[in-house]
């Protein structure tokens, strides 16, 4: 564990909206302690791409931007919603009407409705919530990286770069 007090995650529009109404306001990150983990600046550690929220925030707003129709960074994106609010209807957070609602709306979203968000999370309120992703699981075997599954709207920020 890091002896950062800030953790950084970058989410889409669409996702973040979808657990603001949905969700009541609880949302799924998985996170990192360091923003921009290959900065000449952190020596410390080398989170790749794949799981660098700075990198992840510039590549998705490129395909946002471009209105990608077919970008593998939306489409890996809205899978991964349509995972979320399965998980969610099994857990019974919401019901059989909400998640078709949701896999509707994923359908007819278009990329501008992927654009980045930020989320910067204090670190005292999460210690707890904090979840280490397994090697099997990581962007690189030695990056430090974390998911919160059940995060309230209340304990960060989300911001646009």
């Amino acid at each position: 564990m890091n002896n950062k007090d800030i953790y950084y995650s970058c989410v889409t529009l669409i996702a973040y909206e979808i657990s603001q109404w949905f969700y009541n306001e609880i949302h799924y990150v998985w996170c990192t302690p360091y923003f921009d983990p290959p900065s000449r600046l952190n020596p410390y550690n080398s989170v790749p791409p794949s799981s660098n929220p700075r990198a992840l925030y510039w590549s998705l707003m490129k395909d946002v931007e471009a209105l990608d129709l077919h970008s593998s960074r939306i489409n890996t994106v809205r899978a991964g919603i349509q995972r979320g609010a399965a998980s969610r209807l099994h857990q019974g957070m919401i019901g059989a009407s909400q998640y078709r609602e949701i896999l509707k709306l994923i359908r007819l979203a278009q990329p501008a409705n992927f654009k980045p968000l930020m989320l910067v999370i204090p670190g005292a309120p999460v210690t707890a919530m904090l979840n280490a992703v397994t090697v099997a699981q990581r962007a690189s075997l030695f990056s430090e990286e974390y998911i919160i599954e059940s995060l309230p709207r209340n304990l960060f920020d989300a911001i646009e770069l």
